[in-house]
């Protein structure tokens, strides 16, 4: 027995001075793996890392006989084999006649005994699945179960520390450039604060239309980051906007363009790209970039794209009058269907009446409201043309 607490010391060693050395976190699970193997005397390892959230598997690290039955398996069947909500260890005594372990590999199946699953907590969706099977039948010997336990909590705290790392680091990278295009509008006395505003509205119209927290997070920052393409424009362009040529125009339509490729190196703003390429998509399909049409666009470009068409209107810009409350709303009512998605503008006008301070004013805005409601959904196709004719020239394109 002093020999094995021997073997144990040393691999436990091992794996903690590969954590504290800053060896990375493939590499420390796959020593963790490893060793398990060679200190169980199993036929092989496997540490999942799940997210719940997503309901997927992450990664997959193994080590020993390839055991296609478990390691081949997704993120459903894995969760039926080993549920974490059980929050104890699963025991599966013959995994050759185990109805939840696959035929993935048949003869691979029949080659394996018993199976031993654990658990481990790592940070937020995230957790760790570890598998131990052998080509006998049984169970860990309490102090086997003692250290593998302990080798599976390291490899947890593994990549909680490395997850909490990129998640500072993500967020000081985010709040640079996020930094950046704010900074980018402060020269600029009529836009100064727009992507904020924008971004405001974006938020609180997310929330109104029930998207998870997550995706309200995402909405938001998309919006600070809207405009992020205009970067490479000539400031005389950017000054003109409301009397641009036709020339300058196609100019400026690139700039969703501009922005989605400025954000595609960071992998952290993955998830805001197709926001920025969209927010100029129009819900009839007579947008761009892509002239995506209805649901095909992503429901936080459509979001942006009211809040933002509601804050240039309020604001103006140097070569636009800035318009009265009730004009901008009748501006997006009439836009419902044409341009801009009904029920995003119903959520929007949610949002103003519950929260008028949102927009700069403490008066009562339910009376702007009274006419619009009633006809947002029911508007026929001559309609639709009438007003397509009657927006041409609009902030709208």
């Amino acid at each position: 027995m002093t020999d094995d607490y021997h073997r144990y010391f040393k691999i436990f060693t091992k794996v903690s001075k590969a954590i504290h050395t800053g060896t990375s976190t493939r590499e420390i699970l796959e020593c963790i793996v490893e060793n398990i193997t060679e200190i169980t005397y199993a036929k092989g390892c496997i540490f999942w890392i799940i997210n719940e959230m997503e309901q997927k598997i992450e990664t997959m690290i193994s080590h020993g006989f390839t055991y296609q039955s478990l390691a081949g398996v997704d993120y459903e069947t894995l969760i039926n084999i080993f549920d974490p909500r059980e929050e104890k260890d699963v025991f599966i005594e013959d995994a050759r006649y185990d109805e939840r372990i696959p035929d993935l590999e048949r003869l691979g199946k029949k080659r394996v005994g018993s199976v031993t699953g654990m658990f481990f907590n790592i940070a937020g969706p995230y957790r760790g699945i570890l598998a131990i099977y052998f080509t006998n039948f049984r169970k860990l010997e309490p102090d086997e179960q003692e250290l593998v336990t302990a080798l599976g909590e390291q490899g947890a705290i593994a990549l909680n520390r490395a997850l909490n790392n990129d998640g500072e680091r993500h967020t000081m990278l985010r709040q640079i450039v996020e930094g950046f295009a704010l900074a980018l509008e402060a020269k600029d006395g009529k836009s100064h604060g727009h992507s904020l505003k924008v971004a405001c509205f974006a938020r609180l119209t997310a929330k109104e239309l029930g998207l998870s927290k997550k995706e309200v997070e995402i909405v938001y920052h998309a919006g600070i980051l809207h405009d992020i393409g205009k970067i490479g424009m000539e400031d005389r362009i950017l000054d003109k906007l409301g009397s641009l040529s036709v020339k300058e125009m196609k100019i400026v339509k690139k700039h969703p363009v501009i922005g989605a490729g400025i954000l595609k190196p960071l992998t952290f703003f993955h998830e805001l790209e197709p926001l920025i390429l969209h927010h100029h998509e129009r819900f009839d399909g007579s947008g761009y970039p892509k002239k995506l049409k209805g649901e095909k666009i992503p429901m936080g470009a459509r979001i942006i794209a009211v809040c933002d068409a509601f804050e240039t209107m309020i604001s103006g810009r140097a070569h636009m009058k800035k318009l009265p409350l009730n004009q901008a709303i009748a501006g997006l009512q009439k836009g419902a269907n044409l341009y801009f998605d009904p029920k995003v503008i119903r959520a929007f006008f949610s949002v103003i009446e519950k929260n008028p301070k949102s927009i700069g004013t403490t008066d009562s805005v339910e009376k702007y409201f009274e006419k619009m409601r009633q006809n947002i959904d029911d508007i026929g196709a001559e309609n639709l043309i009438k007003k397509r004719m009657e927006m041409q020239s609009s902030i709208f394109f």
